[in-house]
């Protein structure tokens, strides 16, 4: 009897596990030859490896047990930089292409995917522009041709405005589909927070996905460090390896900017100069900075504080994009900085070139 129970029981399990529903993702690229394939998912916000195998005569296929239909995958060739990311919806899914050329490569998926092919085409329109754009602007830039600088400039602002524009369109249009809130995540920066704020009230999704818990996760963060609100403290070392925390500068001036920035952003110290210059006119009237860099390594942090003479306060914790001032103001693109009032009240957010001199002169005057 016990070994007719234990036959039934091995019969049932094996039973079961037959009828796992599962899908394909056949993969086919051209020199990925001998190179190890990891397939992953999306688990609570984090990638996390499901399968691999070495690409063979230039083909590979997983064989993918069925999740929930808004989970998101990603293909990631051993020794290539970018990912390969898709959604699925447990259904067949078909990746072709160059595996080292980003833009030869093709996801052949259900309805999901297929809204994403339609959003990258046309997104990738926008790029072409804005790359031809700044070639055009680099050649009148070497020949000192201001006008044809100003042209470009313009021109350039003015594509960038249609793309947000395409990208609007394209969330109200497909506001019921959990592509939503994937395509708003990866452009919350094109956007202020009321306008996230509405395009997340206005999406029609039955179920939370993990996109929109990092959407609301990120909205909740700028809604505490929103203009209005107080400050967050926090605590980093400086060069000299002391520590100091935010909260022992606050109420020191009258106005205090906290500026996150890096040696290796250069846009950031294309910008230095110019809290430079705000920092020499206004800190005897009470204008402050405290740096925040996001920087790796503490030599080349140090070197470029020297180099542009950010003679204020300095702290890092060198996590580069995992400072954690920067994540508990929901910093996500540098340079940017929050001011704050005596009361250590956020008056006023990325204030940059005249913005902010104007800002600091305005209340200090």
């Amino acid at each position: 009897m016990k070994i007719r129970l234990l036959t039934l029981a091995i019969a049932i399990f094996a039973l079961f596990s037959c009828n796992k529903s599962t899908f394909n993702v056949n993969v086919e690229l051209q020199n990925a030859e001998g190179k190890m394939i990891y397939l992953k998912k999306m688990v609570n916000k984090e990638f996390i490896i499901i399968d691999s195998a070495i690409m063979k005569n230039n083909i590979v296929n997983f064989i993918v047990e069925s999740a929930d239909p808004t989970t998101y995958y990603s293909l990631n060739v051993k020794g290539v930089r970018y990912p390969i990311n898709f959604f699925s919806e447990n259904k067949y899914v078909k990746i072709i292409g160059d595996a080292q050329n980003r833009n030869d490569i093709n996801v052949i998926g259900y309805k999901a995917q297929q809204l994403i092919n339609e959003y990258n085409k046309e997104i990738q329109n926008f790029y072409s522009q804005m790359r031809e754009l700044g070639e055009e602007y680099q050649i009148a830039a070497q020949n000192n041709n201001e006008s044809e600088m100003e042209r470009i400039s313009n021109e350039y602002d003015q594509v960038e405005k249609n793309q947000t524009n395409y990208i609007s369109l394209f969330l109200n249009k497909n506001s019921s589909s959990f592509v939503a809130p994937y395509i708003l995540f990866n452009n919350r920066l094109n956007f202020e927070l009321n306008e996230l704020e509405d395009f997340v009230n206005n999406f029609n999704i039955s179920q939370e996905d993990n996109f929109s818990k990092l959407l609301n996760d990120y909205i909740a963060i700028l809604q505490r460090v929103d203009i209005g609100q107080p400050y967050l403290d926090f605590t980093q070392e400086t060069p000299e390896g002391d520590m100091l925390s935010l909260s022992e500068l606050v109420g020191k001036s009258k106005l205090l900017l906290i500026d996150f920035w890096a040696s290796w952003c250069g846009p950031c110290r294309g910008e230095n100069p110019n809290v430079v210059a705000v920092y020499k006119d206004y800190h005897e009237k009470g204008f402050d900075v405290l740096g925040v860099s996001l920087d790796m390594e503490k030599e080349k942090w140090v070197d470029a504080i020297e180099k542009d003479g950010l003679i204020w306060h300095n702290i890092s914790d060198l996590k580069y994009w995992q400072n954690e001032a920067a994540q508990a103001y929901g910093i996500s693109s540098i340079p940017s900085n929050l001011l704050l009032d005596e009361n250590g009240i956020i008056i006023a957010k990325n204030l940059r070139g005249e913005d902010l001199r104007n800002k600091v002169q305005e209340i200090l005057n």
